[in-house]
């Protein structure tokens, strides 16, 4: 077990009570102990809390020391005594605090100083027990006499910025384990070998900043996992953490990497990021920054799983990589070692034991045992199917021999083993499981065969509409069977047989990705099971991916939401098919995740298309889904004619006055005005609004979205006095049908601070710029494309109140979020790169400006050209560069000179 990292946090109450609190959660959240003067003021009189501090700073890691005019109360003179020693000849006297900075000085602790500047704001006006002329003379002594180094701040924001600047270690109490299952223990018999043989793979030779990597493969269902965790069991106290992603695809590997930042596994503060990227690169560098790791990455059975993987390792530096998968061609940098089935002795041995408790004994078990072993070659999969069918049916070894027995004739019926790729052992238990199951259990097992193998919610079952799509699949095994019991029943019946695993913590099951496999080829008839496997998962769909509320319900369901789209694209199967397809791509364009998103978007209008013809509703619902991804990638001039042609399909098929017709003509007015058409967009935004307001009623939030894009427009028309009750009317709508905390009141807040300092109302627009930006590092965590819109508009505010210092590192952060999320050439970023452009212009920091001005121009001509129209955004950044090569005593010569370079140069230069 790891000893944190301990930080004594040393500060005035009445002074910097918030800050100290904000910087004390910081450190936390990097796994360091933090304590504070209150925690041990709490638990002793007065005259012993100096003695528990001093204690306490004699065997710390670290002081933090926020330093301002205050002093604080001070120690009686009876609790002194024991220290008056260590008290510097050039003070006569200290306080709590003062005597917080000498004992870190007297024991050579790690002393870190802060020191509010001038405007800094303290918490209370007074301050309780304070001595001004004793903190003068410390502060004195301290900076004048020491010469201690020292880093000012003026606001609580800009302290944690500063104590955040140092390199303070990231250490968790307890050792991140995040294993799939807990070990079998004595159940895991005849692999000590082989474990031996892999701790031998990993361990060998490697030096302590090495990358180690062993692959583990061989056939499906002969216990790669399994092994690759009881390795993990059994030298658990070899590493200091030990992790298990599922990488079956280079999409859930990402998705699986995200997810061990979460308080299971990192706990990391990059957890409540919305961005997958995010969250990975968050992991990646843990891994890097903590040495003596373990990582296992399960079912590389495919080449991009594996080359996902193999991308993956160069980054990672001081720790072991076990895989496993079907997989055997690796390069040299990977030990591969192949598992082989188990020794007929040991999956005896192995069988018995499982079934000691509950089977029907007989004299003949150890030679049924071993003749049951040697049928089922071994194969782990098909081993502990066997144990739970005679365990689950109180039977005898004999009786389940006799039955796989008689099952073998009809599985060579249909088994093919070039296309199934697993032995027919397992494809013989399964049958004889299978002929044992109710009708409602094997529908419920077909119906899973089209999910992902990951974990899959309990919620998709708990619902009424989910009974009867199960009982829809039960009538087409048994045409007028009713199904014994219900669902949950059949989930246990499914569970007894070890055809799935039920996680009581975690409220989830799972179905073998065998067993899946083996379902799927086994089918004659997909297309109904698909379908019906679509609507279970349709209707246990959670709502608009769009709202960050439905998200910890959408994410487990989206790697079962992707893969039953795949195998139904594949079956030709179009229902409901291309509705789940355009739900999944929102729930990724609403993380940001536009890569994914687009080719499913694409899929979903082909088949909307060819389903319901050119001009069917549906398919003007997917040309506004892919245009508004377009528009949202710089792709207008692909975007527009989408936009005008679901507007036209829509207008056919509903009339002027429907509210789809609304939701068209208010995205077409969007990106009008994006595109520098303000006059074209007016009159399409107010024929939404009336059409909004007339269809759906004047409090609906769909009107809110309509009154902002008009008071946007109206603001950007110098009309701010029209856009302001436009703007106060959408926020009223937002907070009565969202809360005060939503992120959609965060928009509205952001949008009418951004219209009250337009009018010179600072005062009045900083509260709601702050109180906007709360809520979207809440809801999306601190690297969303959403906290770098909060991080510019308060920057900006910031600078039109004269407080440069404390605008630029908002400014540099939003910058680094947006070229993060949207890549170097977005023009998003170029409003980014002019925006601080401007700040250092102001700051008389002109050879740091230009390039930077130059860059926005350089994005916006590359936009410009993919557009085929001007950007609206070039004209601006021309005039500003311009503005800065005058500063700089350029001639009018040297300027067009310079502008004229520009448009061959690549943006991202």
């Amino acid at each position: 077990m790891a000893t944190r990292f301990r930080v004594f946090i040393s500060a005035v109450s009445s002074e910097f009570g918030e800050a100290r609190s904000l910087v004390g959660s910081d450190l936390r959240a990097r796994g360091i102990e933090v304590k504070v003067q209150e925690d041990f003021r709490q638990e002793a009189e007065s005259d012993t809390t100096l003695a528990l501090l001093h204690d306490y700073i004699h065997v710390c890691d670290a002081v933090v020391a926020v330093v301002g005019a205050r002093s604080g109360s001070s120690p009686p003179v009876a609790a002194v005594g024991p220290y008056g020693s260590m008290l510097p000849a050039a003070l006569s006297s200290a306080s709590y605090t003062q005597w917080e900075v000498v004992f870190a000085r007297h024991y050579g602790k790690r002393l870190s100083i802060f020191h509010a500047g001038t405007g800094y704001e303290p918490d209370r006006p007074d301050g309780d027990g304070d001595d001004p002329d004793l903190q003068l003379g410390f502060v004195q002594w301290l900076f004048d006499t020491l010469g201690v180094n020292r880093r000012e701040f003026t606001t609580p924001d800009r302290l944690r910025v500063e104590v955040l600047r140092e390199d303070w270690p990231q250490i968790r109490i307890d050792k991140p384990v995040v294993l799939p299952y807990v070990s079998l223990g004595e159940l895991f018999t005849g692999r000590d070998g082989f474990v031996a043989r892999v701790h031998a793979s990993l361990t060998g030779g490697a030096d302590a900043t090495a990358i180690t990597g062993s692959v583990l493969h061989g056939l499906g269902g002969v216990g790669k996992t399994r092994l690759a965790v009881e390795y993990a069991w059994a030298h658990l106290d070899d590493y200091t953490a030990v992790l298990f992603a599922v990488a079956e695809t280079p999409v859930l590997l990402a998705q699986n990497l995200a997810a061990l930042c979460g308080p299971d596994g990192l706990d990391l503060p990059e957890q409540s990021a919305t961005d997958e990227p995010v969250k990975v690169a968050a992991v990646v560098r843990w891994l890097v920054d903590n040495p003596g790791w373990l990582v296992i990455f399960d079912n590389l059975d495919m080449e991009p799983a594996a080359d996902a993987v193999t991308a993956l390792l160069p980054q990672l530096r001081g720790g072991h990589v076990l895989m496993t998968g079907r997989l055997a061609e690796w390069g040299g940098e990977v030990d591969a070692l192949e598992l082989d089935v188990l020794a007929e002795a040991d999956a005896a041995a192995f069988l018995l034991e499982r079934t000691k408790q509950r089977r029907r004994r007989t004299a003949t078990d150890d030679a049924d045992a071993l003749e049951l072993a040697r049928e089922l070659g071994g194969l782990a999969l098909a081993l502990e199917q066997a144990a739970a069918y005679i365990v689950h049916r109180r039977a005898s070894l004999a009786d389940y021999r006799q039955e796989w027995r008689s099952r073998q004739s009809t599985v060579r019926a249909w088994y093919d083993p070039r296309v199934m790729k697993y032995p027919s052992s397992v494809a013989v238990t399964w049958q004889t499981t299978i002929d044992q199951l109710a009708a409602g259990e094997v529908a419920l097992l077909r119906l899973l065969a089209w999910f992902g193998p990951e974990p899959v919610p309990l919620f998709v079952f708990d619902t009424d509409r989910a009974e009867a799509v199960w009982r829809a699949a039960t009538e087409l095994i048994a045409a007028g069977a009713e199904p014994t019991g219900g669902l949950q029943d059949a989930l246990a019946g499914l569970a007894g047989y070890s055809m799935l695993r039920w996680d009581a913590d975690s409220q989830s099951i799972s179905v073998h990705r065998v067993v899946q496999q083996i379902l799927r080829d086994h089918l004659d008839d997909a297309p109904p099971w698909i379908t019906l496997s679509l609507l279970l998962l349709d209707v246990a769909r959670p709502g608009n991916p769009h709202d960050v509320r439905t998200w910890d319900r959408w994410e487990p369901l989206r790697p079962h939401v992707a893969a039953a789209v795949q195998h139904a694209d594949g079956a030709a199967v179009t229902d409901p098919t291309s509705l789940l397809m355009n739900e999944l791509s929102q729930l990724l364009r609403a993380k940001e995740l536009n890569h994914e998103a687009e080719p499913l978007l694409r899929r979903a209008l082909a088949i909307d298309e060819a389903s319901y013809g050119l001009e069917h509703p549906r398919v003007a619902t997917d040309l506004n889904n892919l245009a508004t991804l377009l528009q949202a990638t710089d792709r207008v001039g692909e975007a527009e004619p989408l936009m005008r042609r679901a507007l036209d399909i829509d207008e056919a098929s509903y009339g002027p006055d429907h509210r789809d017709v609304a939701i068209d003509l208010n995205n077409l007015a969007e990106l009008l005005q994006a595109t520098g058409r303000p006059a074209e967009a007016e009159p399409l935004l107010r024929r939404a609004l009336a059409v909004s307001e007339a269809s759906e009623g004047p409090d609906h939030p769909n009107v809110a979205i309509v009154l902002n894009n008009l008071a946007t427009l109206l603001q950007a028309t110098d009309r701010s006095a029209e856009a302001e009750p436009l703007m106060r009317r959408a926020l009223d709508i937002d907070e009565t049908s969202y809360g005060r905390d939503h992120p959609k009141v965060a928009i509205r807040l952001n949008n009418l601070a951004s219209l009250l300092q337009a009018t010179d109302r600072l005062g009045e627009a900083e509260p709601l710029v702050r109180r906007a930006f709360a809520i979207m590092e809440a809801t999306y965590g601190p690297d969303h494309p959403n906290i770098a819109v909060g991080l510019s508009s308060l920057a900006s505010l910031l600078q039109d109140t004269d407080r440069l210092g404390e605008a630029e590192p908002l400014l540099r952060r939003a910058m680094a979020i947006d070229e993060a999320s949207y890549g170097p050439d977005h023009p998003t970023v170029a409003i980014r790169l002019n925006n601080l452009a401007a700040l250092l212009h102001a700051t008389e920091r002109l050879g740091e400006a230009e390039p930077l001005a130059r860059r926005a121009i350089r994005i916006y001509i590359a936009s410009s050209r993919r557009a085929g129209q001007q950007h609206p955004n070039l004209r601006r950044a021309v005039e500003n560069y311009a503005t800065l090569l005058r500063t700089q005593g350029r001639s009018d010569d040297e300027i067009s000179e310079a502008l004229s370079g520009l448009a061959n140069e690549n943006p991202t230069d």
